[in-house]
């Protein structure tokens, strides 16, 4: 009988790795994770494609800032070769029907390295975290075994994410409009640990290792209009093919990506002031890419102060794309300040944001430390 069941447990922790890798779950009676439960649902939680600088005004300079890799068209503003990483660290407090879970998760979002190829061109390239897979379910359920019912604990751990490999070009074609293009390779993979454990210690625990890989293709296209010395305005445009994913060399499932537009503008303010406001959208609902998508708005508006020792602030909101029932929410405040060094060669970037997350039976509240740093040899 033993036996048997050992049999029966490897087959149930196979189904269970397979299930992780076409990316549906069902809603479990507790969830623990390192990145944003809002994320399990569906295919991983969206990142950020912003740099330190850009995330401290809340994101509404991403679309100007060449070292956010949003778009590809602010490429054109770098005069010499530069690179910029981004690191983060988030605090995140969950509060589920189950009580409250504290996590913890370190990330390298972004890296971007760019630097001019005529006097008019401009190539860069670099990655970003397109999704987050990285989480843990458990699940507490009874199953019947020869007719006796046995309580039995199923975890399900995911560490991985989608990264986004980005090359890109931007050129000034004149002196109000400059234009950018930009090849995205979606590659990543995660590996998935499925484990059942039987509360009656006669049944040994049963464990299956697997590991997800993923690939994808995409597209974006970008302008910047400079409407006087002081306004710009920008717009873009992204499209991606289907995410596979493999696991033992054949394609578990493929899910349908979302394309994203948005625009912003920007207004320097005198010499020592720029506010920015930005909004965009990301059909995950239309294009079907899981049963539980749904279409994302979301919006930024901020700061920077001072030129030398900027201080920045901004404030964002918006919606995240998975869950059942109501789309969830998001409302975001953040803050930070930058110090130039080296003659202006490089810059070192700080920044804090406070996060809150609400959906049904379901609300995260994330401190995240960002630390980002620029250098032009």
């Amino acid at each position: 009988m033993k036996a048997a069941v050992r049999r029966f447990g490897g087959w149930a922790v196979r189904t269970a790795v397979a299930a992780g890798a076409i990316m549906f779950f069902q809603p479990p009676n507790r969830l623990t994770a390192q990145d944003s439960q809002f994320g399990i649902r569906g295919l991983g939680t969206p990142g950020k494609w912003e740099s330190v600088r850009a995330r401290s005004t809340g994101g509404a300079f991403a679309p100007f800032d060449p070292f956010s890799p949003l778009i590809d068209a602010p490429l054109g503003d770098i005069r010499r070769m530069s690179a910029s990483i981004t690191t983060g660290t988030s605090w995140r407090s969950v509060a589920v029907d189950s009580g409250n879970t504290s996590l913890r998760g370190t990330r390298f979002p972004a890296l971007v390295l760019a630097g001019p190829a005529t006097r008019r061109i401009v190539i860069g390239g670099g990655f970003s975290t397109y999704l987050d897979r990285t989480f843990g379910i458990l699940t507490h359920d009874t199953i019947v075994l020869r007719g006796v019912p046995q309580p039995i604990t199923d975890l399900l751990q995911s560490d991985g994410a989608v990264t986004d490999l980005r090359i890109a070009a931007a050129s000034r074609v004149s002196n109000w409009l400059t234009l950018g293009a930009g090849f995205h390779l979606l590659t990543g993979s995660a590996r998935m640990i499925a484990t059942r454990t039987f509360t009656d210690t006669a049944y040994r625990t049963s464990t299956s290792r697997d590991e997800v890989a993923y690939s994808g293709k995409g597209g974006s296209f970008s302008a910047l209009i400079d409407l006087s010395r002081d306004l710009r305005i920008a717009g873009w445009y992204r499209v991606d093919s289907k995410l596979r994913a493999d696991l033992n060399g054949r394609t578990a499932a493929e899910n349908d990506l979302p394309p994203t537009y948005g625009a912003g503008i920007q207004w320097r303010a005198g010499g020592q002031a720029i506010v920015a406001a930005t909004a965009s959208w990301r059909n995950w609902a239309s294009v079907h890419a899981t049963p539980d998508a749904h279409n994302t708005f979301n919006w930024s508006f901020g700061a920077e102060l001072g030129s030398t020792a900027p201080l920045r602030f901004g404030v964002r909101g918006g919606q995240l794309p998975f869950a059942v029932g109501q789309t969830p929410t998001e409302v975001g405040f953040s803050g930070g300040l930058g110090r130039q060094f080296s003659g202006g060669r490089g810059r070192l970037d700080l920044g804090i944001e406070r996060l809150q997350r609400k959906g049904a039976g379901l609300t995260e509240r994330v401190w995240t430390l960002l630390l980002g740093l620029t250098v032009r040899p």
